[in-house]
């Protein structure tokens, strides 16, 4: 992957999930009843809010595990609603060294059982991304602080470390035919 001084963002499986909810359910992710209904909400706002008020070019990034196991999702309408925005809003570079990545998911197995996120942070390593963003608690618990190059974060973690003001503007908007353009309840 070509480096620029910005950072390069990927997401995990759900974190791609809950962006795509935000963005195809225009009214603002429910709060719901119970305590972890509202943690996924925040998650949902902060991953939406990222998308738009992303410094620089950023793009979120997806490795090519986050791509096949949107593959396997079994309704095809699902499947397909990721797959129509892989193809047109995000960026994926497949890794290059693949025993690097087989050798490093090992080291990670060691450390956590779901061999997905520890190929996940693998590939992300050898793309040489700064942060994967993730709302799995035992992904984080087990492997945030192991890679010496890829932070793992929550979107409202990563959010809050932005910085950005209360009352910016964000840095893309939707289109005024959006649905989106006429909410408020993303911006910040």
């Amino acid at each position: 992957m070509k480096r620029t001084n910005n950072l390069h963002v990927g997401l995990d499986s759900n974190c791609l999930s809950y962006l795509l909810d935000c963005i195809a359910d225009i009214s603002e992710p429910t709060t719901g009843q119970s305590m972890s209904e509202q943690l996924v909400a925040d998650e949902k706002i902060a991953l939406l809010r990222l998308w738009f008020y992303k410094p620089g070019t950023f793009s979120f990034i997806l490795t090519e595990t986050v791509i096949s196991e949107v593959a396997k999702i079994r309704k095809v309408e699902r499947r397909e609603f990721h797959e129509s925005f892989i193809q047109t809003l995000f960026i994926d570079y497949p890794a290059r060294d693949h025993a690097a990545v087989q050798a490093r998911t090992e080291q990670f197995a060691e450390h956590h059982s779901g061999r997905c996120d520890c190929r996940i942070l693998a590939e992300a390593e050898e793309l040489k991304l700064n942060v994967v963003l993730t709302y799995d608690k035992d992904f984080l618990k087990q492997l945030a602080t192991i890679s010496a190059t890829t932070k793992l974060m929550k979107p409202s973690s990563y959010w809050a470390s932005l910085g950005i003001p209360k009352g910016a503007k964000p840095m893309t908007i939707p289109h005024h035919t959006n649905p989106l353009s006429k909410q408020s309840w993303w911006h910040w």
